[in-house]
């Protein structure tokens, strides 16, 4: 249903995830951008980042996340779209979906999905998941906790917290292939 790992990035590479995350600019934006709303905050308001740079450069944040994902799951990313989001609790709390579970799936172009955790320990910002979409309950609840890495296959539904205790929830989601059959299908 799903995996994690504690202590994700080593410390090293943790403090420049960091810093990389507070020195980006965000874009304001919302979840899921294919909801079809005339304003951010009918829908999940949040900002993210550009794409990661896919530079295989030493310090990359890419290639820090490619390397320590590959090391610690043994599984070959054959493709990789990672980003940085952060959700203001003032816009959540006025946002049209506040307190109202919406799971969802992220669709059949990858076979994994999931985030790293940077700035909160609380079961109210993690990541709940779901047997269906239907579902009114998630069926687990994982609890966010700083350098925490939680993944699952990208059909799994769930959702983010509608609710959240920090004023800003810091995350670094991550979609991938690692099926060349799915690279297959889905060639860009």
């Amino acid at each position: 249903m799903f995996s994690l790992i504690d202590d994700f990035y080593n410390r090293t590479d943790l403090g420049i995830l960091s810093l990389t995350f507070m020195n980006t600019v965000f874009s304001a934006t919302h979840q899921s951008q294919e909801w079809p709303v005339s304003n951010r905050m009918q829908a999940y308001p949040c900002y993210e980042s550009i794409t990661l740079d896919k530079s295989e450069k030493e310090g990359n944040p890419y290639k820090i996340f490619k390397d320590t994902f590959e090391k610690k799951t043994n599984f070959k990313i054959l493709k990789l779209h990672s980003f940085f989001r952060k959700i203001k609790l003032e816009e959540l709390k006025n946002s049209a979906v506040y307190k109202k579970d919406r799971p969802h799936t992220d669709g059949k172009d990858y076979d994994i999905a999931g985030l790293v955790y940077f700035n909160s320990t609380s079961l109210i910002d993690g990541t709940k998941i779901y047997n269906y979409e239907s579902d009114f309950e998630p069926t687990a609840i994982i609890g966010s906790k700083p350098n925490r890495c939680v993944f699952y296959n990208s059909t799994q539904p769930h959702s983010s917290p509608f609710e959240q205790i920090v004023e800003e929830r810091w995350v670094q989601p991550f979609f991938l292939v690692v099926k060349e059959e799915t690279l297959e299908l889905h060639k860009d």
